[in-house]
């Protein structure tokens, strides 16, 4: 007796084949067959028809004891079976959820003959996989003039096809194009550290990972890759220490919150856009379209893991195409791995690499939370003078009841400016045009800081930023309790340049006046007053540090 394997798509029935070889004549069949209900499970319906099909007589009986486990009887000695060799039954599961199970005889299975004298037969189990499709991939990229730092594109393919880089663009590396991968803390210089694409450390698309590329022609992929299976305990992301390079294999879309709830992370996903600068993202688009992400690992975490979603069979993601993308795909797969390299990138587009920094993106955030300050019961005050008349102590009472009144609200409105929370954003502009930008704030609520750590800047022509004690690290977001103080910020760009900084936001303010300190030069910039400050990047450092101050009026 045996059970043959099969191999199935997420959400689809699978039959499985029992057979029999080398039998004679059969008067009586017992099986107990067990399987992972986790993976496997049959209809609602208990009806032996429901269960197995193709049984050679129509009085077979079967019945799932319990979830894992199914049983199936017939006995006949007056009109025995032949015992010819093939598919005796099938086993009907309605559904495959992921991931792989034994289906398996049980010690208790036996094959006897008319005369009810059992064979002594061998069974042999079988399983029940996750089938891997093909994926048919087209995908493409354009870099314009490939003249500046920010034409350069982050890329990946989905799947698991081991495509090499220099694969997918043309031209000689390094005049024709050039690429990059990111080493996180494995360079010993801090949590992010960029690594070129050469000929001794070429790089790999692999299970989720990416690279930055420039190209003087597209980057394109046209191909058939293997997909990757939607397991219950796959697929999963390696990670490395510090920044990654992340991509989504799968050829659905993933809501980060599902991805963040899947691993109990809290750090957030960072695109990067055509404007050339980092913006926080809610969804992991399938890398179908070429897509990756930048993603901060503080937790130290081996690998991300991705929800499976269970829904049928994995068909092409909806996600549009986005950032000077063409493609056209059903399916898709690929990733890799770039090896160190000392070569340091500097700041001119094909010919050199944007010199390091941090960038923040545009953050829309849950709003500040606001204590709750409960009211105060107003107090009827001291007592009426016993000789005042009725009327006149009707006066004092209703005199006394407005003084109090209006001396609470007036205490609450002060107490709520004092503890209210807030958020303000300060954005850098080029040319009226957004170029950077850092989220701050202050929340009574909390205890501790509230940070989201900025992506690296390589490719950044300007960025701004927070920062930590002793200008690290560096963030986009830095939300503070309440009595904390003021925020040290880092602005960066082109040396001798004019850099204008734009606040939002200063409604949730109320009553206080943000102040702009430049570090270097003791100038300060009323926000209250006027809403934006140019600030100009000294010759020789591009870079001013900056305070923010919110004093209360």
């Amino acid at each position: 007796m045996s059970i043959g394997s099969q191999e199935a798509a997420v959400g689809d029935p699978v039959d499985v084949p029992v057979e029999t070889s080398g039998f004679g004549d059969i008067g009586s069949i017992s099986l107990v067959v067990t399987y992972d209900p986790e993976v496997l499970s049959f209809p609602e319906e208990t009806s032996t028809g429901g269960l197995i099909s193709g049984a050679p007589r129509d009085d077979f009986t079967a019945n799932v004891v319990e979830p894992g486990e199914i049983r199936i009887s017939w006995f006949d000695a007056s009109s025995p079976i032949r015992g010819e060799d093939g598919v005796l039954l099938r086993l009907t599961f309605d559904a495959y959820q992921g991931g792989t199970s034994s289906v398996a005889f049980g010690t208790e299975s036996e094959i006897a003959d008319p005369q009810a004298s059992p064979y002594g037969a061998s069974y042999q189990d079988g399983e029940v996989e996750s089938a891997t499709t093909q994926i048919d991939v087209s995908v493409r990229r354009e870099f314009g003039n490939s003249a500046a730092p920010s034409d350069y594109e982050l890329v990946a393919l989905p799947g698991q096809p081991g495509v090499p880089l220099d694969e997918t663009v043309a031209g000689e590396r390094g005049t024709g194009w050039r690429g990059f991968g990111e080493g996180g803390a494995s360079g010993g210089s801090g949590e992010a550290n960029l690594q070129e694409c050469v000929s001794g450390a070429p790089c790999t698309f692999q299970t989720g990972n990416g690279f930055w590329v420039i190209s003087q022609s597209d980057w394109s992929f046209q191909g058939t890759v293997p997909g990757v299976p939607a397991e219950s305990d796959l697929p999963s992301i390696p990670l490395q220490d510090g920044w990654n390079i992340v991509s989504n294999p799968l050829q659905q879309d993933l809501s980060w919150a599902s991805v963040q709830s899947e691993n109990g992370l809290n750090e957030t996903l960072w695109r990067w856009t055509d404007e050339g600068e980092w913006a926080e993202a809610s969804t992991l688009s399938s890398s179908i379209g070429g897509e990756a992400y930048y993603l901060f690992n503080g937790a130290g975490l081996d690998s991300l893991d991705l929800p499976v979603i269970r829904t049928g069979s994995l068909g092409p993601s909806s996600a549009p195409a986005k950032r000077r993308v063409s493609s056209a795909a059903s399916s898709s797969a690929a990733s890799g791995s770039a090896a160190p390299s000392s070569a340091a990138p500097s700041s001119m587009g094909l010919s050199s690499v944007a010199s390091s920094g941090m960038q923040g993106g545009p953050y829309s955030g849950p709003r500040a939370h606001l204590s709750q300050i409960r009211r105060k019961p107003v107090s009827l005050g001291a007592a009426p003078n016993g000789d005042a008349t009725a009327s006149e102590r009707a006066a004092l009472k209703t005199k006394a009841l407005e003084t109090e009144a209006s001396e609470t609200e007036a205490s609450e409105r002060k107490a709520l400016e004092s503890v209210a929370g807030w958020t303000l954003e300060i954005r850098a502009e080029i040319g009226g045009k957004r170029a950077a930008s850092v989220t701050l704030g202050k929340d009574p609520s909390i205890e501790k800081q509230e940070t989201y750590r900025a992506p690296p800047g390589y490719f950044s022509e300007t960025t701004l930023h927070a920062t930590g004690e002793g200008g690290s690290p560096k963030f986009a977001r830095q939300i503070l309790p309440a009595g904390a103080g003021s925020f040290s910020l880092l602005l960066k760009g082109r040396p001798d340049s004019d850099v204008r900084l734009v606040a939002t936001g200063l409604s949730s303010l109320g009553a206080r006046r943000p102040v702009l300190v430049e570090e270097k030069t003791g100038e300060t910039h009323d926000l209250r007053a006027e809403p934006s400050a140019v600030i100009s990047l000294p010759e020789g450092e591009g870079e001013a540090p900056l305070l923010l101050h919110v004093r209360e009026k």
